[in-house]
């Protein structure tokens, strides 16, 4: 059966976009979808409904999962991808909590992270210069 595929998001400059492909759903919780990224399948990772264009259209920020075992999780990633050099970097992880990209201010990320168990969300930033993980 041929999965749903929701929205073409497309960037500021209309060059990039991506799809959301419905993939499952957590027991009392959130979707989580694959992503094709300007038609290509982004191979063996996972994402929640939460994203962020730079506003250059150079960068897109993602909520990745890692995890979708209940027990578990959830364990979520910023995952920032690099549009023009076509590489992923994981730049943070929230263990029992979900990341949020908020927005970009420059050359800096800023993103939260909400743990659900004690209602606590933070804010952090990182400057896209000091991201070395790139893959």
């Amino acid at each position: 059966m041929e999965k749903e595929e929701i929205g073409a998001y497309k960037s500021q400059d209309k060059k990039h976009g991506f799809d959301f492909i419905f993939e499952g759903e957590i027991r009392f919780g959130p979707t989580y979808y694959k992503i094709k990224l300007n038609g290509q399948l982004i191979e063996n990772r996972i994402f929640g409904f939460e994203f962020k264009w730079h506003p250059n259209s150079t960068f897109l920020a993602l909520q990745e999962w890692l995890t979708i075992d209940y027990q578990k999780g959830p364990i979520t990633a910023l995952t920032l991808i690099d549009l023009k050099k076509g590489k992923l970097a994981r730049i943070s992880t929230a263990e029992k909590g979900f990341i949020k990209p908020i927005k970009f201010n420059n050359d800096i990320i800023i993103f939260e992270k909400e743990y659900l168990a004690n209602g606590k969300i933070v804010e952090y930033e990182i400057k896209l210069d000091e991201i070395k993980n790139w893959e």
